[in-house]
């Protein structure tokens, strides 16, 4: 999911003039170790800078060592102190978006977690990356199609400070259109996600909606209307990288879906080779990739290989 939360776009926007992992407090600012660099040793430990703060997540506090007329003092502040928090997005949570897309949910959620566990202490402080990170995990959750762990995400989920954002609930009234949607209760799934999609207004939000109302309509067998759908995506919300390979694989689906005595001189089949052949070649480690080349004949599918390479 891309960067839609506001709370994390304002940390980015502060970084651009602020030195980077800095927690605030009233009246100070501290630069914070970042425990997701590593060094080079094995197995690799946090790089540690004693003049950054530290955070000891067990005592809930941030320690660090100022010198001052060449004696050293450890200065401590508490987590609960901290007013704003100025952060690039963390690699381990990059690392997670990017598992979620190439279809490694396992990994992802591995990732994810040391994100979640950090912020943790922290996550309703504007600029934490907590609640960006729970998303990705919904994403993650949402590849495993485990709906009894979803479900319990969900639920205490909602009941966190940061599921009042807008965005947020959008993005947890996503979720749980994804879970009826595997029930089959794909009428009301298509219904919901046409009055959400009057309702959002980021670019990610308009594209999931629009591959899960896609999935529901192709579920359904209304293949025409599932391919319009699916392609409003690319068309509309190309930026979206991580969601465009999916819906073009459901373009192609339905394009097959479609395919009859009547509609022969369309030569849809065609056409539903071409948006494969497009996966291949512009979305190559996308787990649609593999999808797609199953699907595709082998005459084309090496001439999309070799296109690729």
């Amino acid at each position: 999911m891309r960067l839609s939360f506001c709370l994390p776009a304002l940390a980015l926007l502060a970084a651009a003039s602020s030195p980077a992992q800095t927690f605030v407090f009233k009246g100070e600012r501290w630069e914070i170790n970042d425990p997701f660099k590593m060094d080079s040793s094995i197995p690799p430990k946090p790089i540690v800078d004693t003049k950054k703060g530290t955070i000891n997540v067990i005592k809930g506090e941030i320690v660090r060592v100022s010198n001052s007329g060449g004696i050293e003092v450890t200065l401590t502040r508490k987590l609960s102190e901290v007013t704003e928090v100025i952060w690039p997005m963390p690699s381990r949570l990059t690392d997670a978006q990017a598992n979620v897309s190439r279809g490694e949910p396992a990994k992802a959620l591995d990732n994810v977690e040391a994100v979640l566990k950090f912020f943790e202490p922290i996550k309703n402080v504007p600029g934490s990356w907590w609640a960006r990170a729970s998303i990705v995990k919904l994403d993650a959750l949402d590849r495993l199609e485990n709906d009894a762990a979803t479900e319990s995400f969900l639920t205490a989920f909602e009941k966190e400070e940061a599921a009042k954002l807008p965005e947020v609930a959008t993005q947890i009234q996503l979720a749980r259109l994804m879970q009826r949607a595997r029930k089959g209760e794909h009428e009301a799934v298509i219904k919901e996600s046409t009055e959400l999609l009057t309702k959002v207004d980021t670019a990610e939000l308009q594209a999931r909606l629009h591959l899960v109302k896609g999935n529901s309509l192709f579920a359904s067998k209304k293949y025409e209307a599932a391919m319009t759908t699916y392609l409003r995506v690319p068309v509309f919300f190309g930026s979206e990288t991580e969601i465009v390979p999916k819906a073009m694989l459901g373009a192609a689906r339905s394009f097959r879906g479609m395919d009859s005595p009547a509609l022969r001189d369309q030569k849809l089949e065609s056409v539903a080779n071409r948006y494969l052949y497009d996966i291949i070649v512009s979305y190559p480690v996308s787990k649609e990739a593999e999808e797609a080349k199953k699907m595709l004949p082998k005459e084309e599918r090496a001439k999309a290989e070799d296109r690729k390479s």
